[in-house]
């Protein structure tokens, strides 16, 4: 078998044309792998923002414990929206509907449901 290393010289110095277009791709491959961190630092530093200035604002907004309903009601249905609990509900009196603060809980208002 032939050896197809046999003429291959390992320590030939390059010419200095070569030395010239390795530089170049050196300083090309340098300046792309500085933009691409600089590029992934900035993507980086955006999440770390967002998720610092992230609030516990569910948390926050709705921390009410319990609402009053008259003796009797019968809940039928809720939505929680904006800061805001809604409660739609059957008593005697008739259907109703109440809107609560969702931090405080305090009653903002009171709207009947009647009929045409």
């Amino acid at each position: 078998m032939t050896d197809p290393q046999a003429n291959f010289v390992k320590d030939e110095p390059l010419s200095p044309e070569a030395e010239a277009v390795m530089a170049k791709a050196r300083r090309r491959a340098g300046l792309s792998m500085l933009v691409m961190m600089v590029g992934f630092m900035a993507v980086v530093l955006v999440v770390v923002y967002r998720l610092a200035t992230m609030g516990g604002g569910v948390a926050e907004q709705y921390a009410l414990e319990a609402i009053a309903l008259p003796e009797g009601a019968q809940v039928i249905s809720t939505q929680v929206q904006d800061g805001l609990v809604t409660v739609s509900y059957d008593a005697q009196t008739g259907q109703a509907i109440r809107i609560f603060d969702g931090a405080s809980g305090q009653l903002m208002r009171e709207i009947a449901v009647t009929a045409e």
